[in-house]
């Protein structure tokens, strides 16, 4: 009998990282009991869409989630990050928040395309805002600004904004090889 569950993100954020971890998640919640699942994340960042596919997600969970952030947070993964109830960084982490880049699937297109992708990537910044001033009790306006001003933060400036809940010199791993 399983009561918690480890899953590991690296590298980039796209629509695979969101595929893979809910499928597998899915699978583990209905052949196992599971009550705790702790997401360890070190990522460069990537696709924010993707990254608030999995913050829905992992927010829409009946059982307790915890996200450890180990080396680098940066741009999307902040997202997933703070879908943590409980969010711990390992010493030296960083976290990085800035706008984000958006790229569209064609160079040329009708003009109401192009408006429709920048409505949107209008929406999808907008969520990403939210998330993070919701999830950290910052006013919408100082993530916004720390976006414009493409901020790295340190574990224990995260801490002081509320993204970071403990910082800790180890991996919190049950069993320590």
């Amino acid at each position: 009998m399983l009561e918690e569950q480890w899953y590991t993100i690296t590298g980039g954020i796209d629509i695979n990282t969101a595929h893979n971890l809910i499928v597998y998640v899915n699978t583990q919640l209905y052949n196992s009991n599971i009550k705790k699942l702790r997401i360890l994340i070190s990522s460069s960042g990537g696709d924010v869409d993707s990254a608030i596919r999995i913050f829905s997600y992992l927010k829409a969970l009946s059982i307790e989630v915890e996200t450890i952030a180990l080396s680098q947070i940066d741009s999307a993964a902040n997202i997933i990050y703070a879908a943590g109830a409980k969010r711990i960084a390992i010493k030296g982490c960083r976290f990085f928040l800035h706008e984000g880049t958006f790229t569209t699937g064609a160079q040329t297109a009708p003009l109401h395309n192009h408006e429709e992708a920048l409505l949107l990537f209008k929406e999808l910044y907008k969520k990403h805002v939210n998330i993070l001033s919701k999830e950290t009790g910052a006013k919408e306006e100082k993530i916004i600004d720390l976006f414009k001003e493409s901020t790295v933060l340190t574990a224990e400036k995260a801490k002081e904004l509320g993204l970071v809940h403990e910082i800790l010199e180890k991996l919190p791993f049950a069993k320590q090889v």
